[in-house]
């Protein structure tokens, strides 16, 4: 089953220096350039920008108010404020700096350079809950799940509130076989933020693991209320439906998690297998056909699936 990857990551509230002048000429003024081309979806401006945000601020900066920039009507920064939620800190600024070039190289896919960065802001700012929850959601990505829940718990320890940490440490945990703590996780954090529709549905797949599709079905239903768009919960409960037998409702789901993600493999091997059993050779065949386009490949579990929905039609 598609494993769930809830964050990769999330915007930060970053105070950044004010300066009268038109060139860029602090760290602060760095950090917010690359702030504001991180999220315009330029992510090597924003590590180009971090990079300077780290040589004009290099680890152990003093924390002391430069009196020549108040006199030119200019602030330079070395502390900033990081805001998600419930969680506030404030954190050196080149904390703030290694932390979101984490954040863009995780964006890139660099997990081993994202993992780096998270732990150099890391060291300058122990108490940072969102540095511990960005590196062990990043070590879970790279699959070194026990250091990940580590992290994410750290995380929790310092941010009891902390939600979204909560469910990537169940992540991790059922990764691990640990079914039972990663429910117990999901519950926690539907407890302390019911709108977590990611919560919901990964609590949904545990229950339909254990056989209550019924119950499976609620956690999905929550998902989709609270986020329309999210095309696993529509897979997982066309699965439930059709584990129930109700295979009008599977087919839609299915139709429906395809349209809001064309590019969702496992979604099209679902309603293949389900077309199959409908004797829609041909629609069953292009889903194949498209799953493989997805640069996805026919492995012999597969195969075996393929025959017993085959078997399933002929009986």
């Amino acid at each position: 089953m598609r494993r769930y990857c809830l964050l990769f990551f999330f915007l930060f509230a970053l105070t950044a220096s004010a300066t009268q002048a038109q060139t860029l000429r602090s760290a602060g003024d760095y950090l917010h350039r690359g702030f504001c081309r991180f999220a315009k979806g330029d992510l090597d401006g924003a590590i180009a920008d971090y990079d300077r945000a780290i040589e004009n601020e290099p680890r152990g900066a003093s924390n002391s108010f430069d009196h020549s920039d108040a006199r030119s009507g200019r602030r330079n920064l070395k502390e900033v404020i990081v805001n998600r939620g419930r969680s506030v800190a404030i954190i050196p600024l080149a904390a703030a700096a290694y932390h979101n070039r984490g954040l863009a190289l995780q964006a890139k896919k660099d997990l081993d350079g994202a993992i780096a960065d998270f732990g150099m802001a890391i060291d300058l700012s122990p108490s940072f809950a969102e540095g511990y929850f960005c590196r062990g959601t990043a070590r879970y990505h790279k699959g070194e799940v026990q250091e990940a829940i580590a992290d994410l718990t750290r995380a929790i320890e310092i941010h009891p509130g902390y939600a979204m940490a909560y469910v990537n440490r169940g992540n991790a945990r059922k990764a691990r076989g640990e079914v039972d703590a990663a429910f117990d996780d999901y519950n926690r954090a539907i407890q302390l933020d019911p709108r977590l529709s990611l919560a919901y549905n990964n609590r949904g797949v545990i229950r339909f693991t254990r056989g209550d599709f019924d119950l499976a079905i609620a956690d999905y239903d929550a998902a989709i209320k609270l986020n329309s768009r999210l095309a696993e919960a529509y897979n997982n409960r066309g699965a439930a439906w059709q584990a129930k037998g109700d295979l009008g409702r599977s087919l839609a789901d299915y139709d429906r998690a395809i349209a809001i993600d064309p590019r969702f493999a496992l979604a099209r091997v679902n309603r293949g297998l389900l077309r199959l059993t409908q004797g829609q050779d041909a629609e069953a065949e292009k889903d194949f056909a498209d799953y493989v386009a997805l640069g996805k490949s026919i492995e012999p579990a597969l195969e075996e699936m393929i025959k017993a929905a085959k078997t399933r039609r002929a009986h």
